[in-house]
């Protein structure tokens, strides 16, 4: 993401308070992605709707919505690591003009994909009026292209766009999804809502079509050798993303409080919204870390890697290298500074935040255990970014495995067990996966020369 970390960087510049304002919002926006802002679409949505349908109709709108993004990450989390590295090689190889036709292939498997799983998930499996299946099943596909898109927006230089389309996307999903659902009922407004996603994507496709270089094909299928020349990368979005969701679809069936919303669709409101609120806590902390890391820690280990290759002298590489590490404990310091504040500040304001939202004791305890989960969560995701960045495909893929299977396994015997477990598995395997990480995080840095001159 070297065009974006530039960019911020020039926000940085003049030292202002609107300059690093302004920076910190751009750093949120593309640290923690499109799944971080439906969360906040359907809160507000489901605010704007709350005097206007009734609570059985606001669950259903909600719970079409979770399930899209839900079956777009899991479907799209094998493939974004791969995306990602293919599209950085692309960069640095000077290749750009391959960007947009790898992009437009990715999205016609994974369009295809979605659209399958979204017709059975949605059209056979649930019930209620074609509207409301079209709904759904476009929006279950515009999710995971926007996730393929999502993969190609660091090689673009006016990223500003970017936020420009975030916005007017979001903007009209909420509002149309708003005015259709007060006139014409929930099931026209899922459709609706899906009429927003259709715009970012639109506007993610017309950014990279205008950053598009040289004679472009119509598609470019070269991507797909990287699933076999680095498997790892492939197994670590998938676990990732499967540790993200797999504690929420076992209390969708499993828990006591568990409900069928229609057909296939369930919900489990009591974990539901504890874990929605504690993954928004994540935001302020990881956006610091992307920050720092884009303006500091990157351009830190370019020069280290150029210094290493063009057989630069031992002080230059000893000073690079302290500059890298400087670089990390700046950053991690920061991220344990915000984030910590953040969750200290949320578990003592968590009862009259409960009050506010009218959530029993037990959504309380739960929101409480989470945010430590989700303080958990961001660390491991920073360490893991870091990982990628020095090429520890191995680390990063067994420290997701153990998050993915132990949150399932521990939430699993959570459920057995009784209501004050809940949340715990979600906490310890994001612990053992940040303890993982850590670990490997700590080799890479002792024989950081070694590792780049063998990269």
């Amino acid at each position: 993401m070297a065009g974006i970390g530039f960019e911020l960087e020039k926000y940085l510049r003049p030292r202002t308070y609107s300059g690093t304002a302004q920076a910190h919002f751009h750093s949120a926006l593309f640290s923690c992605g499109p799944w971080i802002i439906s969360i906040v679409s359907i809160a507000v949505l489901n605010l704007m709707l709350r005097n206007e349908i009734g609570q059985a109709e606001r669950t259903l709108f909600s719970s079409v919505v979770t399930h899209a993004y839900a079956i777009a990450l899991l479907i799209t989390g094998g493939s974004q690591f791969i995306l990602t590295r293919h599209s950085a090689d692309f960069i640095f190889g000077k290749r750009k003009e391959l960007l947009l036709p790898t992009c437009i292939s990715a999205m016609t498997l994974v369009g295809l994909i979605s659209f399958v799983v979204g017709l059975v998930v949605f059209g056979l499996l649930c019930t209620g009026s074609i509207l409301f299946k079209m709904g759904a099943i476009s929006l279950t596909v515009f999710v995971s292209l926007i996730f393929v898109g999502a993969n190609y927006l660091g090689s673009l230089q006016k990223y500003k766009g970017v936020v420009s389309g975030y916005a007017l996307g979001y903007v009209v999903s909420c509002f149309a999804g708003w005015i259709t659902a007060v006139n014409f009922g929930i099931e026209a407004a899922v459709l609706s809502f899906a009429l927003g996603h259709f715009v970012l994507l639109v506007s993610i496709l017309y950014l990279l079509c205008g950053e598009a270089e040289g004679d472009n094909s119509l598609g470019d299928w070269g991507f797909l050798s990287y699933f076999r020349k680095f498997p790892e990368l492939a197994i670590c979005g998938f676990f990732y993303n499967f540790g993200v969701w797999g504690d929420k679809i076992l209390f969708w069936w499993l828990a006591h409080d568990s409900q069928q919303i229609n057909g296939v669709l369930r919900a489990a409101p009591n974990y539901d919204m504890a874990i929605y609120l504690s993954l928004l806590s994540i935001v302020p902390g990881f956006s610091v870390f992307f920050l720092a890391l884009e303006t500091r820690f990157a351009p830190n280990l370019s020069k280290l890697s150029e210094a290493i290759s063009s057989g630069g002298s031992l002080d230059a590489i000893e000073r690079g290298k302290a500059n890298i590490i400087g670089s990390l404990q700046e950053g991690f310091n920061k991220l344990f500074a915000v984030q910590g504040f953040t969750t200290a500040i949320l578990l003592i304001l968590s009862e009259p935040i409960g009050a506010f939202l009218s959530i029993g004791a037990l959504q309380v305890g739960i929101f409480q255990v989470t945010l430590i989960g989700a303080f958990l969560l961001i660390v491991f995701l920073s360490m893991l970014t870091v990982l990628f960045y020095f090429d520890d495909r191995k680390g990063a893929m067994w420290s997701a495995v153990v998050f993915g299977l132990g949150n399932v396994i521990l939430s699993y015997s959570s459920l057995l067990a009784s209501e004050a477990f809940y949340g715990l598995g979600f906490v310890l395997s994001a612990a053992a996966a940040v303890t993982i990480a850590s670990f490997r995080l700590n080799g890479r840095i002792r024989n950081l020369e070694y590792s780049i001159f063998h990269h």
